[in-house]
């Protein structure tokens, strides 16, 4: 039986559980949060993340050593903003296992990509990460969804194409190009505020339709500007999890958007609110400008959220453009 540790215990993490879930996999979960690790110990929920109860094969610890030490491959699915914490304690046991990542974001203080921060710290390339159109509470219905998989390391991407393969309602496309895949989903997140701003200011649907263009242009220079392939774009990690997160209310991150452009009291929202694409904002902004590359989205929603502008500076991005020629 193979036995897979996952470094969070939030939503996401407990749907890439219930994913595994109909494999003949022993599943060790590993939380910080005392709370947390009662609450699934006792009731194998965690009703503040999700209304999920996990199968009897997945089992809770607040160890780090255990959860590593006991499993032949680690997922990492915790916020962004924890990944130095929790990296720095994973390098005390990590061995040769090979590592998922399911975090969207920026490690915040090295401003890297969360696969090259592993790279660096815990000096291994057995890395691989998981990307696409999937909210978490869907994911856990189990209907159909689709995701990204990615990894340079082939022996690591094989890994993980075994673990995931056969289960029934999930169809799995591959890539090599493991920096494009991790920007689509940190920028979705941040597209996703913009497109909220938008609805707020109630537009037409005409004119997010012509955002979500627009937009695609943005992302894919980006990630050529990295060293990615722009065509990663076209994935279920790209231009999927982009119309996903740019249209729904389920969207953390439009519904924060939504709540600017309409003028509501996003800040009790943000307060007791992860919104992954806020988090990410100042780092890549950061980072963007240490690289020299323009980005009129991060621009333009950097200066209405840390500059205090005017909301609708939105409108500037999708007016300055009177000729677009995409080759």
């Amino acid at each position: 039986m193979k036995k897979i540790g996952i470094i969070g215990a939030g939503a996401y993490a407990i749907a890439l559980a219930s994913l595994l879930e109909e494999k003949n996999i022993e599943i060790w979960m590993w939380t910080a949060v005392e709370s947390e690790y009662k609450e699934l110990t006792t009731t194998r929920k965690n009703l503040q993340a999700i209304d999920y109860e996990l199968s009897e094969n997945v089992k809770f610890t607040m160890n780090m050593q255990e959860v590593i030490e006991n499993n032949e491959a680690i997922i990492l699915a915790i916020p962004a903003k924890f990944i130095e914490k929790t990296v720095t304690m994973m390098k005390n046991y990590i061995t040769n296992q090979p590592i998922l990542i399911a975090t969207k974001g920026i490690e915040p203080n090295s401003k890297s990509l969360i696969h090259e921060y592993l790279e660096q710290v815990l000096k291994t390339t057995k890395i691989a990460c998981i990307s696409g159109p999937s909210f978490a509470k869907e994911v856990v219905i189990k209907e159909p969804i689709g995701l990204t998989l990615a990894s340079k390391n082939s022996e690591t991407l094989n890994y993980f194409i075994e673990l995931f393969k056969d289960i029934s309602y999930l169809t799995l496309e591959l890539r090599e190009d493991i920096v494009g895949v991790s920007l689509c989903g940190i920028l979705k997140n941040i597209m996703a505020i913009f497109s909220g701003i938008l609805d707020g200011l109630n537009i037409t649907y005409s004119t997010n339709a012509k955002f979500l263009i627009d937009a695609s242009y943005e992302i894919r220079k980006i990630i050529k500007e990295f060293g990615g392939d722009k065509h990663t774009f076209s994935s279920y990690a790209g231009m999927g999890d982009l119309i996903l997160t740019c249209t729904s209310v389920q969207s953390r991150n439009y519904t924060f958007g939504k709540l600017i452009g309409s003028g509501s009291d996003f800040k009790s929202y943000q307060a007791k609110t992860t919104i992954e694409g806020l988090e990410n904002l100042n780092a890549i902004y950061e980072l963007l400008k240490e690289k020299k590359i323009k980005s009129e989205v991060i621009d333009i929603l950097y200066k209405i959220i840390y500059q205090n502008q005017p909301k609708e500076l939105v409108f500037k991005f999708l007016k300055d453009k009177p000729c677009r020629n995409p080759f």
